[in-house]
């Protein structure tokens, strides 16, 4: 019962730290997405919303969540969406329980540890989906039973979101982690049937992808926004980690400390363990939005590798069935944080909706809405117009946050508000007439010095422009 107990109190803790306020940007045009999709009875093929790339052709992959979005928002309202996706990441992280065969304390912490290491990667976002999936993935790979569930999982996380390429990758590196573990794990196996059976269900996920409304288009949606190299150099989610940052402090202390459990175990580690950190530690270091899958992936090994570590030395008598007794003061002094979390969680996330935690110009969206202020509208940073699709559709936007957008135009926007280019002749050029940035951009000063253009709302987050008849 204690040790029920003690677990309950840990997911208490991830069902917590999973519940976000409403800040990624992304969030908008993924609701907008939704709403078209169920109003309209079709799925788009070319882009509805903005000025510059209106009528070229548009996909919306993940089409499932942005209706999702829309049904939970419209029905329930915005904490129904916020409860649901932390309800999401307390599931992905119960997969990864379930890979842990340690102490329980180890492995509370290994799993608070791996949720921090995430923070920025959950919330109500679509990428959750993507880690959910990727928990189950690799624990019916690791327990190698049942493996045909995979296939429609695939064609499952083809309709949710992008990163449905991870599904095959990963019974695609289990197959090589097979032979690795044959060769030098000295592992008893039945090499030849295990590798038929994974080759199948590898190309039956492939070809599941495809179960989608925009068909075989789809398999080509990761590998088109891969080798866009803009959003490598501009989009934070895309850069490297910049351990400089407290943010990404969990992950390195996670790396470290796996690093650490898996050349102290007295147990040898399994090449296809190893093939596996290597890999998602790669990716995660190209870029940190792949942080979440290198967490799904490293807390086991930490929490397994650590506990056969600590039953070689004096470590060993905190970590005994005989001190569980000792479970109960502990699980009562947890209950103290998880009333405060309440508390808090109640005031930040489920409260007032505020656009300081948000990080979306509401009160300048407001002040259009209000004086019917409309017309083509640019925003600086681009991702403000993603809030405008939903809550500004009268003011069609220059670009947002979609890949609607080639790389040339969305180089020339970078252009504009770093003062690259002449700001002035691609504002004619595109009949611009409304501007929301921020009050100390670069574009907002060349915006006051014109004569054409007037300051018409300012508060602490964005300025507006608009420009003079």
């Amino acid at each position: 019962m204690l040790k029920r107990i003690f677990d309950i109190y840990i997911f208490a803790f991830v069902f917590f730290l999973a519940s976000k306020p409403l800040n990624d940007p992304d969030f908008w045009f993924h609701l907008k997405s939704g709403e078209y999709i169920l109003r309209n009875h079709t799925f788009p093929t070319t882009d509805p919303f903005s000025f510059t790339f209106y009528g070229q052709h548009w996909i919306v992959h993940g089409w499932l969540t942005t209706v999702l979005f829309y049904l939970v928002q419209s029905r329930l309202g915005f904490g129904a969406l916020i409860f649901l996706f932390a309800l999401l990441v307390t599931l992905t992280f119960w997969f990864v329980y379930r890979r842990c065969h340690a102490h329980r304390f180890v492995t509370g912490f290994a799993i608070l540890l791996g949720v921090l290491s995430v923070s920025t990667n959950i919330g109500v976002r679509a990428r959750v989906f993507t880690l959910l999936l990727t928990s189950v993935f690799l624990l019916v790979l690791e327990r190698g039973r049942k493996l045909w569930i995979l296939i429609p999982l695939t064609a499952l996380w083809a309709n949710l979101h992008g990163g449905f390429f991870f599904g095959p990758a990963f019974i695609a590196l289990a197959m090589v982690g097979l032979v690795l573990d044959k060769l030098f794990g000295n592992v008893d196996v039945k090499l030849w049937p295990r590798l038929g059976a994974m080759g199948l269900v590898l190309v039956g996920s492939v070809l599941a992808i495809v179960v989608n409304p925009y068909g075989v288009e789809m398999l080509f949606v990761p590998i088109r926004v891969l080798q866009t190299t803009v959003y490598k150099e501009v989009v934070v989610d895309w850069l490297s980690p910049d351990f400089h940052r407290p943010e990404v402090f969990p992950f390195l202390l996670l790396f470290l400390l796996t690093t650490a459990a898996l050349a102290l175990s007295p147990v040898r580690p399994k090449p296809s363990e190893l093939l596996l950190f290597i890999a998602t530690l790669y990716l995660s270091f190209n870029s940190q939005r792949n942080i979440a899958i290198f967490a799904l992936v490293a807390v086991p090994l930490f929490a397994n590798y650590a506990q056969h570590w600590l039953k070689t030395n004096e470590l060993r008598r905190f970590f005994q069935d005989s001190l569980l007794a000792r479970e109960s003061p502990f699980a009562l002094v947890l209950l103290l944080p998880l009333i405060l979390f309440a508390v808090k969680l109640k005031s930040t996330v489920y409260g007032e909706f505020r656009q300081q935690t948000m990080d979306v110009p509401i009160h300048a969206v407001e002040y259009l809405k209000e004086k019917q202020i409309t017309g083509n509208t640019i925003t600086e940073p681009n991702i403000w117009s993603n809030y405008l699709l939903w809550a500004l559709p009268s003011n069609p936007i220059f670009i947002d946050g979609r890949d609607v957008y080639t790389e040339q135009f969305t180089r020339e926007y970078l252009n504009i508000t770093n003062g690259r280019s002449d700001w002035h002749e691609a504002f004619d050029r595109y009949a611009i007439r409304v501007a929301i940035v921020g009050p100390r951009s670069l574009l907002a000063r060349k915006l006051r010095a014109a004569t054409d253009w007037q300051e018409v709302y300012e508060d602490e987050m964005a300025v507006v422009f608009a420009r003079r008849n």
